[in-house]
């Protein structure tokens, strides 16, 4: 088994603070880990160590038990290694309360994981959620020292910067929240030209932060404003170029030790911090500085890194599915078209929301599938997993076909659900990083829903204007347009000479058939008083359009 798909997997699903639920169970924070003398297993309740992702079997019962210490929690094996949880957590008798100290502090054990771990017997009762991985791997992995290792950052002339939130800002008092800020790295540091190559989490309270993302940005404009703010998926739409992604038993990002990511004069200038804050007990008087530090250098390293996204950019999740799946594949058309010679993936993050529950990113050679880049079958929003290439990078060539696939449950939604910025909306986004930069053309290969691909349209459906479709100087200066306008009447009875040009244009111009126009008609709505009379007139004759083209 691939460890760091194993890992991965326990950083996937159901996530809980895990700070806050120390001081409800007694002992909570001093649990030993079963391998790794002197040193806490932090997340009591989970199969990571520091508390993040799938529960183990006392994390199950805790959540059964409603997250408090109750008689029967206390007077239960969990794990079944002959003692009860009270007997482990320093509380045989199951008499402690919160806020008071248990009857023993001292020779204590963790009820959620036989120990000894690597006894037959433990072995086969160790087995929560056996499903995904093998139990031995996973211990010898929890086993493992985990320290941020890159050599690169003690090299001399290397810099760092801290993009934290403003210290003293307050958390709010609200279970969820994400926190924003933007900084101008010009005020930061010497006006140079530096190539960025990692980033380290910095945690100021383990109570709340729960996971966090460093973003560049497109448009400097926004760092003006330098204060905390709340904000949604993204900090703007300007700043969705994710550098970094930190979760609860992640390190930090290595970049690959020939790569940078150019920021200073010549690359990236504003940047912007995400903090998702976790406050289930509802407090008003937590306060946060979290963020991350970046290392730099004016050394520059031979390529330039560059962040890659590929997915389906706009779609609608019908409400009440148990499971809906969606399928963009970026074709071996396009990566001819946009990769020359090579990319070398060093890392690859999946990105969807809360409806999210399974997303891969595959490469296809020769029409066999080759490697999945990401595999998460348990996706959490709340706990992102970081698939890294960075020892062997995976090499993407021209003709391979990149293939996303998104899983979503809406089975509580009453309402569809649309694509979108916003975490109530929904995405299927694939991040990668890769270089060098220079080797591929476009950022991004995205499709409308799973048919039109915007790199190669033109292949596939003859719409050789497609970017421009919608825009006022477009609609302006196309005689195709121009007679709608001349034939057609917005909001008016439907004319014989209307229902003639359209039709006439469905039938002599792709850009009118579907499923080209239906993106054409959305960019229409988003973009000018032009386009939004232009479908007024385009619908004026749509029922007679219909019913010529299906004679």
């Amino acid at each position: 088994m691939n460890l760091r798909f194993l890992v991965g997997i326990l950083l996937a699903s159901y996530v809980t603070s895990y700070k806050i639920y120390q001081r409800r169970i007694p002992n909570g924070d001093t649990v030993p880990h079963p391998c790794k003398p002197n040193n806490v297993w932090e997340g009591v309740g989970h199969m990571n160590e520091q508390g993040a992702g799938l529960r183990n079997v006392f994390g199950e019962d805790f959540e059964r038990e409603g997250k408090i210490w109750t008689q029967a929690l206390c007077r239960r094996d969990s794990d079944g290694d002959g003692l009860t949880n009270g007997q482990e957590l320093g509380d045989p008798d199951c008499v402690w309360r919160e806020n008071t100290l248990p009857s023993r502090l001292v020779g204590l054990s963790h009820p959620g994981i036989c120990d000894p771990w690597d006894s037959p017997n433990c072995l086969s009762k160790n087995t929560s959620h056996s499903k995904y991985y093998n139990q031995e791997e996973w211990m010898k992995e929890m086993c493992k020292q985990r320290d941020f290792i890159c050599p690169g950052i003690n090299e001399t002339d290397v810099h760092t910067v801290n993009f934290t939130i403003a210290p003293g800002t307050h958390v709010p008092a609200k279970e969820t929240t994400y926190m924003c800020q933007y900084f101008d790295f010009r005020k930061m540091a010497p006006q140079d030209d530096y190539h960025l190559i990692a980033v380290t989490p910095i945690q100021d309270n383990k109570y709340v932060v729960h996971h966090m993302k460093l973003f560049a940005c497109t448009d400097d404009s926004v760092s003006v404003n330098q204060q905390p703010f709340i904000c949604g998926a993204h900090p703007s739409p300007s700043c969705t170029t994710e550098l970094s992604v930190w979760s609860v038993g992640l390190t930090g990002d290595c970049y690959h030790a020939m790569t940078g990511i150019t920021i200073g004069n010549k690359g990236f200038k504003t940047f912007a911090i995400s903090v998702h804050w976790n406050n289930p007990d509802i407090r008003s008087d937590w306060i946060d500085s979290s963020g991350m530090m970046a290392y730099f250098t004016n050394k520059k390293r031979p390529y330039e890194a560059g962040t890659y996204s590929v997915g389906p950019w706009q779609f609608v999740l019908p409400p009440r599915q148990p499971s809906i799946s969606i399928i963009s594949t970026c074709p071996s058309q396009c990566t001819r078209t946009i990769i020359k010679n090579y990319m070398n993936i060093t890392s690859a993050w999946n990105h969807m929301h809360l409806a999210g529950k399974q997303m891969s990113i595959a490469i296809v050679r020769n029409k066999t599938e080759v490697l999945y880049l990401t595999n998460e079958m348990i996706y959490n929003y709340d706990s992102p997993e970081l698939k890294l290439y960075t020892e062997n990078p995976f090499q993407i060539l021209p003709g391979d076909e990149i293939v996303t696939r998104c899983t979503y449950s809406t089975s509580k939604r009453n309402s569809s659900t649309m694509a979108g910025q916003s975490t109530s909306d929904e995405m299927c986004t694939g991040f990668l990083v890769y270089y060098p930069k220079e080797n591929v053309e476009n950022v991004n290969c995205f499709t409308y829903g799973p048919d039109v691909n915007f790199c190669d349209s033109a292949t596939y459906y003859g719409c050789t204007d497609l970017i421009n479709f919608g825009r006022a100087e477009w609609l302006n200066g196309t005689s195709a347009y121009q007679n709608i306008e001349r034939n057609c009447r917005p909001l008016a009875p439907c004319l014989q000479e209307c229902v003639d040009t359209i039709v006439d244009l469905k039938k002599s111009n792709p850009c009118f058939n579907d499923p080209i126009f239906d993106y054409i008609k959305t960019e229409m709505l988003k973009k000018t008083a032009e386009g939004l009379d232009m479908l007024s007139r385009l619908s004026s004759c749509a029922a007679q359009v219909y019913q010529a083209l299906n004679v």
